[in-house]
């Protein structure tokens, strides 16, 4: 069912119906709005603007040195990226790409996410505060100030929304974890409490049966409420697929294995796999394998094997377009962004990007939210 865009006086109010429900919003149709796919680079302090109806980069955000990731204000008037150097939330002008303030944090920060329906940032703190607490810290999107630091176990690495806002998970840093930590915890955004832990278990490496989370990805129901968590672990090249309402683990995803001399380990920081995705229409979810240089899918429900695409080096975080058409890959190794075409399994486009490019993730605006320089006819054309 296709998603209804609605541009408001702020900005962009996504009305959705509950099959829309995940990380990137479904749409049918780029009609009244503008896409943009925002590739952070974590080794230098430019950060590239993707229109990936042209498979181009359209726009630079200079500035948020160290930067973990790039995320966007939910009325489109605001770009969020986590500086891990000055240990700032960065704050950009999504129309004119300038920086409008740094929110200061607890400590040095890790992943932020956004949750629209409290309007709230959640941004993960990685060390330790000066007081020796572990926290996440929370913005309130509506004052861009931070208003509270949850604590929690361990330091965060990542920071999550489920499909329907309703919580957010934090991906603990301990590794490995302690017998009976949960790797992972469960926040109420209306309370800002942690409610739940989660583990990852019931597949032994290393000798140990617990694993430390990188990232993770959501399945929705029918009506739009969380039905199955996917994560990745530390040092392990598959997936745990995690049924949400018992918030444990049922089984586990492995690709094809390859012979290891088709593998990379250089560079990979013990994330076999680091990137995951469940596709805007439910259709499949997709994994990348910085070992293995690929991105491998599984088609949902049933969670079948789809196939494979190489993509190169330390092939890292992805994102898909709102149409489920394409996967955009962050290949750390030789510092592009690719465009995937997921019908083809074949790579249609190679855009050059920045140092060591990471976190990526898609962005829907309002058409007049979007850089002037970079609104062009040609691209709502394409379209």
């Amino acid at each position: 069912m296709a998603i209804r865009v609605l541009s408001a006086v702020l900005g962009v109010v996504l009305a959705a119906s509950a099959a829309a429900a995940q990380g990137v919003p479904r749409l049918d149709s780029y009609n009244g709005v503008a896409v943009r796919i925002l590739q952070s680079n974590n080794a230098g302090n430019v950060h590239h603007i993707i229109d990936p109806t042209i498979n181009q980069v359209v726009g630079v955000i200079r500035g948020c040195p160290h930067a973990h990731n790039l995320t966007t204000h939910p009325d489109g008037l605001y770009y969020y990226c986590t500086n891990e150097q000055q240990s700032t939330l960065d704050v950009f002008d999504t129309r004119t790409l300038q920086q409008v303030m740094q929110i200061p944090l607890s400590a040095r920060p890790n992943k932020v996410v956004v949750n629209k329906k409290h309007r709230k940032a959640y941004v993960g703190i990685r060390q330790r505060t000066k007081a020796g607490a572990a926290v996440v810290d929370v913005v309130d999107l509506n004052t861009n100030k931070l208003v509270k630091s949850i604590p929690v176990l361990n330091g965060v690495h990542n920071t999550y929304v489920t499909p329907d806002d309703n919580f957010v998970l934090a991906g603990l840093t301990d590794d490995p974890p302690k017998p009976g930590d949960p790797t992972i915890q469960v926040i109420d955004p209306v309370t800002d409490t942690v409610v739940a832990g989660i583990t990852l278990d019931g597949h032994k490496q290393y000798g140990r049966d617990s694993h430390t989370v990188r990232p993770m990805s959501f399945e929705a129901g029918p009506d739009g409420s969380t039905r199955r968590m996917f994560a990745q672990g530390t040092g392990i090249n598959g997936i745990f697929v995690i049924d949400w309402a018992r918030k444990a683990v049922t089984q586990m995803l492995f690709p094809p294995p390859l012979k290891p001399w088709q593998q990379n380990a250089d560079g990979i920081q013990g994330g076999d796999m680091h990137g995951l995705e469940v596709l805007p229409n439910r259709s499949a979810v997709w994994a990348s394998s910085r070992l293995d240089s690929r991105i491998y899918g599984w088609t949902l429900p049933d969670l079948k094997y789809i196939g494979s695409v190489e993509v190169g080096p330390t092939a890292n975080w992805m994102t898909p377009t709102p149409d489920s058409k394409y996967m955009y890959v962050a290949v750390s190794g030789s510092d592009h962004t690719l465009a995937v075409d997921l019908q083809k399994l074949a790579v249609v486009a190679k855009i050059k990007t920045g140092a060591r490019p990471a976190r990526i993730s898609t962005a829907i605006l309002p058409l007049n939210r979007v850089n002037p320089s970079t609104n062009t006819a040609r691209a709502q054309a394409s379209r």
